[in-house]
C-alpha cells in the first residue's frame, strides 16, 4: 500500500522495457532506413526516456512524502496518548523534556502533508507516465508499420510520426501549463507567437510535413 515493495516491480518493469527497446531497434531496424526516420525514432526515444525519468522522480517523492506523513502521523497520535507520571519526572528530571519531544512526530507529519499539498507530485507522475506510454505506442506502430504508418512512402510515414510525437508533447505541456495556472486547458491564454500555448508552436513545420 505504501509502496515498500514497489522497487522490485519497478526493476522488472524497467527490464521489460529494455527488452522491448532492444527488440524494436534490432528486429525491426531495417523497416525504417532513411535518415529522417532514424532521426525521428531517436527523438521519440529521447522523449520517452525524459518522461520516464520525470515519472520516476515525481513518483518517488510522492510515495516518499506519503509514507512520512502516514508513519509520523500515527506516531504523533500514539505519542500524544502517552503520559509521564509526575513521580517519574521528580525522580528523573530528564523526562520533563518529553513534553516538547512529543511534538516532533506531529511537526514532521505536518511538513510532509504540506509538501504533498503544495506540489503536484502525483498529478505530474501520472501525466508523465501517460505521455511516455502514448509515445511508446506511436513508436511501436511506426517501427512495425502499423496503421497509420503503413504507407508505401516512408517520408509520409515519418512526417505523420513526427506530427504525432509533437502533438503528444504539446498536449502534455499545455496540460501542465493549465494546472500551474489553475485554469482549464481550454482557458489557457498562450503567449504571443505561440497559438497553442507551446513555446515552439509558432515554428512552421517543414514543407510536406503533417
Amino acid at each position: 500500500m505504501l509502496g515498500f515493495w514497489r522497487r522490485s516491480e519497478a526493476a522488472e518493469r524497467k527490464e521489460r522495457q529494455d527488452q522491448l527497446r532492444k527488440k524494436l531497434l534490432t528486429e525491426f531496424a531495417n523497416n525504417r532506413q532513411s535518415n529522417c526516420a532514424q532521426t525521428a525514432i531517436a527523438y521519440c526515444e529521447y522523449c520517452i526516456t525524459e518522461y520516464e525519468e520525470w515519472f520516476e522522480f515525481n513518483e518517488g517523492r510522492w510515495l516518499g512524502w506519503q509514507k512520512i506523513a502516514i508513519i509520523f502521523g500515527v506516531a504523533a497520535t500514539l505519542v500524544a496518548a502517552i503520559t509521564v507520571p509526575p513521580g517519574l519526572i521528580a525522580s528523573y528530571p530528564i523526562f520533563g523534556y518529553f513534553g516538547w519531544l512529543r511534538a516532533i512526530p506531529a511537526a514532521i507529519a505536518t511538513v510532509a502533508a504540506t509538501f504533498l499539498g503544495s506540489f503536484m507530485y502525483r498529478e505530474d507522475a501520472v501525466r508523465h507516465e501517460l505521455t511516455a506510454n502514448a509515445l511508446w505506442n506511436e513508436l511501436v506502430k511506426f517501427q512495425v508499420g502499423a496503421f497509420p504508418y503503413n504507407n508505401k512512402d516512408e517520408a509520409a510515414d515519418t512526417s505523420a510520426f513526427m506530427g504525432a510525437i509533437c502533438r503528444l508533447i504539446e498536449v502534455e505541456v499545455n496540460t501542465w501549463g493549465a494546472s500551474v495556472r489553475g485554469q482549464r486547458e481550454g482557458d489557457v491564454n498562450p503567449p504571443p507567437g505561440a497559438p497553442n500555448g507551446h513555446p515552439h508552436a509558432s515554428l512552421k513545420p517543414p514543407a510536406g510535413s503533417a
